[in-house]
């Protein structure tokens, strides 16, 4: 299915402002993994509920306990991360290439030559 948005004259923008909003969300990614090794490294592996360390953050095995807030924000920095990505890709396909359905061909239009 082709929008007729694909083929205007937002097309260019559109494509600068969907590749930035996937970076974007792509930088953010990697800062997130960044802050999930950090406190995979740094982060107590027994909980302690005196100062409420007791939200688990299991890495290949390895646990960890974390705070509210710093659970809180690796949650957001997840959400922030994957809703830029997806508002990238929506915009590209609403605005650039267009979203096409594609169907199987069906056996006698298969091209064996």
């Amino acid at each position: 299915m082709n929008f007729p948005l694909a083929a205007g004259k937002y097309r260019k923008p559109a494509r600068v402002l969907g590749s930035l909003l996937c970076f974007t969300g792509l930088a953010i990614w990697f800062f997130h993994l960044y802050v999930w090794y950090q406190y995979d490294g740094t982060r107590p592996t027994q909980p302690v509920a005196a100062i409420g360390r007791v939200f688990p953050q299991n890495s290949h095995g390895h646990v960890v306990y974390l705070t509210k807030e710093e659970n809180a924000k690796l949650t957001r920095l997840t959400i922030l991360a994957f809703g830029l990505m997806g508002s990238g890709f929506v915009v590209g396909g609403l605005f650039v290439e267009g979203f096409h359905l594609r169907k199987p061909p069906a056996p006698w239009e298969k091209r064996q030559w």
